[in-house]
């Protein structure tokens, strides 16, 4: 018993020859290297098929995932990727993914060690959406997609075998949320009447990439009825100002809160001439409460108010960011005018990685690796 804890799951899965997936899976639970769920046996055939997808060495040190402060190597991710149901092709996405959640803006090991239900949204963007059929249209945050489910699950399973993320250990959330399992989505790009969201953030429209944003579950906005774009999003930020919301309390540091809408609601919202900075600024404007309905509730008191809110006036009204440019909107969804709201915890930035060889020159495909 005492060499098998000293064991990763790949030898273990190599080195025992298993007959019966079933006992695999049951060393690995006892182990503690799975999210619960049943997990494949990253076999050394399967590890090497995946290692393919990639101009990496094996070996190689992709980033150090807190709060343990595990090496995540090109091996060890793709290890982790194969025990959660990836194909090969989706490795560069996920070493993507990686690299994105250990920039300092993006607070990972705050993330790790709080008590806030957040959970690591992968946002997929670009050509590699349909190379790797990544859902962005109905259901997009539900069952039924391979991709979606199982690359989102592989960061989870990184973050507890690389990172040491234990509940009630080293991840303290208070209730957590079943996007701690996997949480995934593709942007609806041809859908929307806007560019891209990695355009934006000022990669090409050609450029394959991931955005990374730990995020609360969707919370649903259902408007069927508002006639004008004002009463339409109006609704949102009804929504996103919720009094026990995080960005209220904490605008005055650097965090976003993101709102998705349907292609649907997007065409529509074009037509009245509106645009994603329009959208963000009235979000901005009216995404609030006051300083009298925050007071003494809620995070009251734990970080400062904005510089341009005067907390003496009870009828100065706090945004939940501190900038119109903290509002991310995204498209993605199926139909209908509903939309959904990514409240975060307030102190956390979104970090936008394009998916690139080694030598940060953009792939077109993750065939590119292949040839």
């Amino acid at each position: 018993m005492n060499e098998r804890k000293k064991t990763t799951p790949i030898q273990f899965a190599v080195n025992d020859r298993l007959d019966d997936i079933f006992q695999f899976f049951e060393h690995c639970y006892e182990q503690g290297w799975t999210d619960g769920l049943p997990v494949y046996p990253p076999t050394e055939k399967a590890v090497n098929e995946m290692l393919r997808y990639t101009d990496r060495e094996p070996d190689e040190n992709i980033a150090v995932v807190p709060p343990k402060n595990g090496v995540a190597t090109t091996r060890t991710i793709a290890i982790n990727a194969i025990m959660a149901g990836c194909k090969p092709e989706y490795l560069p996405v996920i070493i993507a993914a990686v690299q994105a959640m250990v920039e300092p803006e993006y607070n990972l090991y705050g993330r790790q060690t709080t008590t806030h239900p957040g959970a690591h949204l992968l946002i997929v963007h670009g050509p590699i959406r349909h190379e790797l059929q990544v859902n962005c249209k109905q259901n997009v945050f539900g069952e039924g997609t391979r991709a979606n489910a199982t690359m989102g699950r592989a960061l989870r399973l990184i973050l507890i075998n690389i990172g040491g993320n234990k509940p009630g250990i080293t991840d303290m959330a208070t209730h957590g949320q079943p996007g701690k399992y996997s949480f995934c989505m593709g942007e609806d790009e041809e859908g929307s009447p806007w560019p891209a969201f990695h355009v934006e953030r000022g990669l090409h429209a050609s450029t394959s990439a991931v955005t990374m944003l730990c995020a609360e579950s969707p919370h649903n906005i259902n408007d069927q009825v508002s006639k004008t774009p004002e009463m339409y999003l109006g609704s949102a930020a009804s929504t996103m100002a919720t009094l026990g919301g995080n960005g209220l309390y904490r605008s005055a540091l650097q965090g976003e809160q993101g709102l998705v809408i349907t292609a649907e609601s997007a065409q529509w919202l074009a037509e009245f001439g509106w645009t994603k900075p329009k959208i963000r600024d009235f979000l901005f404007l009216n995404a609030r409460q006051t300083v009298g309905q925050l007071r003494n509730r809620g995070a009251w008191g734990k970080s400062p108010l904005p510089d341009f809110i005067d907390g003496k006036d009870d009828n100065a009204r706090v945004p939940i960011v501190n900038k119109a440019e903290n509002i991310l909107v995204l498209v993605a969804g199926g139909h209908q005018r509903h939309m959904n709201a990514l409240l975060t915890a307030g102190y956390s930035m979104s970090i936008t990685k394009a998916l690139t060889r080694k030598n940060g020159t953009p792939i077109t495909s993750v065939r590119d690796f292949l040839l």
